[in-house]
């Protein structure tokens, strides 16, 4: 623009600003010359626009001159005042003599306002080609993509949805993410396949996104890789799958859960009968059961257990039908949930079921009747023991579970009828367990006539009742005791509760407690395991590697040792905390199965792992390999994050219930252990037993205060340390001495003991060990991830 035109332009627009009357005949001058200036006075035009006064005109200039030619001078008005944007923004939207598409390359543009090219783009959707927009999704920056998602929310339509699919193999999640939700618009083969195939995306949020965009399209052909993600580790994404299966409700959803109901993650099955809870009926149910009819018994065992715990109203009703079902296995597959149920709704069925021809039937259904605990079964219970039957020890030992006193007198009867030894075995356990002040001198009456039985598994558990009911009840005057039974009679006023003799009256009573640590190799114990050796002894009790008959498999069996098995309370915090370490279930931590009791015999039988202890790792005092640690530490981050999840606190995380294989897998061991040792008001139980080991407590537990999983995060702190220094932060001559140093916390840094070791690790160890638990990583997770990153940089 030359001198003149420049100066002529700049007179135009003052005019146009200043005269309020746009209808003047100097405002037309000037419009009319600024027109004939024509495109070289839009730089002018664009400046003016920043005016507050009368712009109206010069929008209308500027309108007018928009081309593909000067394009980019108004793009770069985009960037300056508010008002400028705002007008030259309306000009764009409402001009259509430029190409829309060329302003996409400006979305890269830090200086040029999205929110004014988002608008100008929408206005123009019909005229924009949409590969472009969809090359920069994995170009543009986290603030700006959200433009593109508008953008392409809004002009994607079916003919573009193969270059939508070409995209999802990018590189970026979020990308990703964005594209699975945006096919779910489109309800074509091609999206159903796509979004199935994003079910195995590495990243959980796509594979959630993928999920939803399935539920939203009803995807019925889908269903069977919806359910494998009710394996999925990802919380979040395994409800998502949920949702989803419930969502689309196909016919066929409940033949996919078969295979998820049998996975050996009790989280998995349980997700599977959240689902059939709600799509399920009493068809599905029964289809679903025959299924498993060919699986194993193991895993028909978890899969009733996974039913019956959660099983909703569909799944209960269905199976209370189902135990009258002509089938013998659906009958017995349905009673074995009603096992694991415990609900008193079933009372009657399983009342009717105590007449079943199939005999497993008849003992599973009693007792189910005993672990519902309603006294209303007793009766039917007496009248099935006046029959002849195989199953009258299992009736036996119901009726002492219900502990209901009607149960004495017939018991009595059959001990005297009754040639079976099982039989006569329960029989004297019962009544060992039924006695009170009443009938105490029948059932010692009872008990005598079989002290002298020839057969000697009576003999022994006649004498041992008898030991105990003189203990509880003193001697009474119509029995003659054999004379291995040394007691000192007391009188009932000086005596405990029934079943908790005290410590003199133990010794008075000189009662004989289970010693496994006398098991020899191919002994049975507990009518089923067959001993092969004992593998070690802990503070517990002895542990020994066992071949159960029955299923043909090896675990361990860990007896709790005599002074813990005397313990009554002690006993009862071992199973409820147990109830709580059988949730966590991870391949880094050794599964417990159950709690077995019977005759005074307490164990716990749980996973066998051939390996070695961390512990013996570090009996040489030495620093472990810097990346192999890392390795070590991150098995345990992951299995301690189940059990964080699970609410679950360890309590005595040391080297020593950390267990390695050859193959570097890694398992903890001991959950629930110091859990049901610990009382509230002491760090130190009745049977003598630290709830935790010294030199890895944490602070708050050494204050007898409240722990959670902090406490654990501190416990592998201390093992960090040691694994990397070759010994452990605190040492002393004296228990009190380590403890006192724990809440000290004056530690010799880590590096002054090995400087190999790297800042950021150090760091690391430094903040699990924090004396208070506010300054330690919260969760297991976080640990894991400053580990997992460490690991990559050492790597």
């Amino acid at each position: 623009m030359g001198l003149l035109e420049s100066f002529q332009t700049n007179k135009a627009i003052s005019v146009l600003l200043h005269d309020q009357a746009t209808a003047s005949s100097e405002s037309k001058q000037a419009f009319t010359k600024l027109k004939k200036i024509g495109p070289s006075a839009v730089p002018k035009l664009i400046e003016a626009c920043a005016s507050s006064q009368n712009t109206k005109a010069i929008e209308t200039l500027l309108a007018g001159f928009v081309s593909d030619s000067t394009l980019n001078i108004y793009i770069k008005g985009l960037s300056g005042s508010q008002r400028t944007v705002s007008t030259i923004t309306r000009v764009l939207c409402k001009t259509k003599t430029f190409d829309p598409n060329a302003l996409v390359e400006y979305l890269n543009d830090q200086d040029t306002s999205k929110q004014a090219l988002s608008e100008i783009l929408l206005a123009h959707k019909e005229r924009l080609n949409l590969k472009p927009l969809v090359s920069l999704l994995d170009k543009v920056s986290s603030s700006t993509r959200p433009v593109l998602y508008r953008l392409l929310d809004k002009i994607a339509s079916v003919d573009t949805i193969p270059l939508l699919i070409n995209k999802t193999g990018s590189n970026e999640a979020m990308v990703r993410t964005y594209l699975a939700s945006l096919l779910s618009h489109f309800d074509k083969p091609e999206v159903h396949n796509t979004l199935r195939e994003m079910l195995h995306d590495p990243n959980k949020n796509v594979r959630q996104a993928a999920l939803q965009g399935l539920s939203r399209l009803i995807s019925m052909e889908a269903v069977e890789s919806i359910a494998q993600l009710l394996k999925d580790p990802d919380m979040t994404v395994q409800s998502t799958a949920i949702e989803t299966l419930i969502h689309i409700n196909a016919p066929n959803t409940v033949k996919f859960l078969i295979d998820v109901l049998q996975d050996e993650s009790e989280y998995v099955r349980r997700a599977a009968v959240e689902v059939l809870n709600e799509v399920g009926d009493e068809s599905a149910i029964k289809d679903l059961l025959n299924a498993l009819r060919d699986a194993d018994w193991w895993v028909k065992v978890r899969a009733a257990d996974a039913l019956g715990s959660i099983g909703g109203p569909k799944v209960f009703e269905a199976v209370l039908k189902l135990i009258t079902d002509k089938d013998e296995f659906m009958r017995r597959t349905a009673v074995e949930i009603l096992n694991t149920s415990k609900d008193v709704r079933a009372l009657d069925r399983l009342i009717t079921a105590l007449k079943d021809e199939d005999w497993w039937v008849r003992e599973r259904a009693v007792d189910a009747l005993a672990a519902i605990g309603d006294k209303r079964a007793v009766e039917p219970l007496i009248k099935m023991l006046n029959q002849p039957s195989k199953s009258n020890h299992v009736v036996i030992r119901a009726l002492a579970t219900l502990g209901d006193k009607r149960a004495v007198k017939p018991i009595i009867q059959l001990l005297n009828t009754n040639n079976n030894s099982d039989t006569r075995k329960e029989a004297l356990q019962a009544l060992q367990a039924l006695a009170d002040d009443e009938n105490a001198d029948a059932v010692q009456a009872a008990v005598n006539q079989h002290i002298d039985s020839p057969i000697p598994e009576v003999n022994s558990t006649a004498i041992e009742a008898m030991k105990t009911l003189v203990v509880r009840f003193g001697k009474s005057q119509q029995i003659n005791a054999a004379p291995d039974i040394d007691v000192i009679t007391q009188p009932k006023s000086a005596q405990t509760a029934p079943g908790i003799p005290t410590a003199n009256q133990g010794t008075a009573a000189n009662i004989e407690l289970f010693d496994a640590s006398r098991l020899k190799t191919d002994e049975v114990v507990l009518d089923r395991y067959r001993v092969i050796k004992q593998v070690g002894r802990g503070a517990f009790g002895v542990v020994v590697l066992v071949e159960d008959l029955i299923v043909n498999d090896q675990f361990i069996l860990k007896f709790l040792n005599p002074q813990v098995a005397m313990d009554e309370n002690m006993i009862q915090r071992f199973t409820h905390e147990l109830r709580y370490a059988r949730k966590i279930t991870h391949e880094n931590v050794i599964r417990i199965y159950d709690f077995i009791t019977k005759n005074k015999i307490y164990a716990i039988s749980m996973e066998y792992f051939p390996s070695h202890s961390l512990a013996y790792e570090l009996k040489e005092k030495q620093p472990l390999d810097l990346k192999r640690t890392i390795m070590i530490l991150t098995s345990i981050c992951r299995g301690m994050q189940s059990a964080q999840l699970a609410n679950v606190v360890h309590r005595d995380l040391k080297p020593g219930n950390i267990l390695i294989n050859d193959d570097n897998l890694v398992k903890i061991v001991d959950f629930g252990l110091a859990a049901a040792a610990s009382h509230a008001d002491s760090r130190l139980t009745k049977t003598g037993i630290l709830v935790g080991t010294p030199t890895y407590m944490a602070p708050e537990q050494v204050r007898g205060k409240t722990i959670d999983s902090r406490t654990d995060i501190y416990a592998l702190g201390v093992i960090m340390y040691e694994m990397l220094t070759g010994r452990a932060p605190y040492s002393s001559d004296e228990t009190l001495g380590i403890m006192f140093q724990h809440v000290e916390g004056k530690a010799t840094l880590p590096q002054e003991l090995n400087p190999d070791i790297p800042d950021n690790l150090q760091s690391i160890i430094l903040k699990a060990m924090a004396v208070e638990p506010e300054q330690r990583f919260q969760t297991f997770t976080e640990l894991s991830s400053s580990l997992e990153t460490l690991g990559q940089e050492v790597a």
